[in-house]
């Protein structure tokens, strides 16, 4: 069963939140905030996944598809996949663009710390044509090796304060 954490907000922010018409929400259940967190993740469909070897950080932008709050990402190739042969923990960012000039709250972004699992066509067929039919996946050129990193994050952590969310986490328990 999931958890949620929701910070009391600072007291200097209630009035600036006031002025600026803005009201948080207080999710009494991780269900209520899992369906505002699925809004905001199916209206996305780019993360920025960072991975690490010999204590070098990369982070690549890739497009991923969601089966519940498993995101599954298709790949060709690239430094990420070297990085997590030897290292699997993984965290990633997705966030929406905004007008800072124009509204100062209206930054929306999440962020999310789990274990990536990499598989390929040869590696586990079966699983591989799974993950294809989630990511709705069919015909795929032969000649490129494609592999997919299947992420079920353990912890995401959302703000979106002019809906409301004012850094809430949840975490898989």
């Amino acid at each position: 069963m999931a958890k949620i954490k929701q910070p009391k907000l600072p007291s200097f922010v209630l009035p600036v939140f006031k002025q600026a018409g803005i009201k948080i929400k207080s999710f009494g259940s991780p269900a209520a905030f899992e369906k505002v967190l699925m809004k905001f993740l199916k209206r996305n469909n780019v993360l920025h996944l960072s991975t690490i070897r010999n204590n070098i950080p990369r982070t690549t932008p890739l497009e991923y598809r969601l089966d519940g709050f498993t995101f599954y990402i298709l790949s060709e190739g690239g430094g990420k996949f070297n990085n997590l042969k030897v290292y699997n923990t993984v965290s990633f960012s997705i966030a929406e663009p905004y007008h800072p000039k124009k509204d100062f709250w209206g930054g929306k972004g999440l962020q999310a710390w789990g274990k990536a699992k990499v598989y390929s066509k040869k590696s586990a067929p079966s699983r591989f044509e799974k993950a294809l039919k989630k990511m709705g996946q069919k015909e795929l050129p032969p000649q490129i090796n494609f592999r997919v990193i299947e992420i079920t994050p353990d912890r995401m952590k959302y703000g979106n304060v002019r809906e409301g969310v004012y850094s809430v986490t949840w975490e898989r328990k």
